[in-house]
């Protein structure tokens, strides 16, 4: 298993962020972002079944979701975490190149927070602030 944590995540009193994107370069480059903001820490992984893995260990405060994921899409892995009581209400961002193809998907479930690539760093920081605050 690549890049899953299973262990407590360092920080505590930071806003976890589990940011699921195969394309190795885009994922890394959301986490860093993401950890360059005060009170966050953000874990990257890189498939579906990482991710899933690690959520056993650990309740993230937002999850990032890619739509086309190797072996399960990004929605299919939505629906996955919203079966699950303890992550039910987690809120989740997705990005895509291909936000247009998947609209009437988004629409069904009540996915409003989709990020379109290539997408803008300071929008995904916005973002990730609306659905995810800091703690004062």
């Amino acid at each position: 298993m690549e890049h899953a944590v299973t262990e407590r995540v360092p920080g505590r009193g930071r806003r976890v962020v589990v940011v699921v994107e195969d394309d190795r370069p885009v994922g890394e480059l959301l986490a860093s972002i993401i950890n360059d903001e005060d009170g966050y820490y953000a874990i990257h992984v890189t498939r579906p079944t990482d991710a899933l893995e690690t959520l056993k260990h650990v309740k993230p405060d937002l999850l990032v979701l890619d739509v086309g994921l190797p072996g399960m899409s990004g929605i299919e892995l939505y629906d996955r975490v919203r079966e699950d009581e303890r992550l039910r209400r987690v809120p989740v961002m997705f990005e895509t190149a291909v936000a247009r193809e998947h609209k009437s998907e988004f629409n069904s479930r009540g996915i409003k927070n989709v990020i379109e690539k290539p997408f803008d760093l300071d929008e995904v920081v916005r973002c990730v602030h609306k659905l995810a605050p800091r703690w004062n």
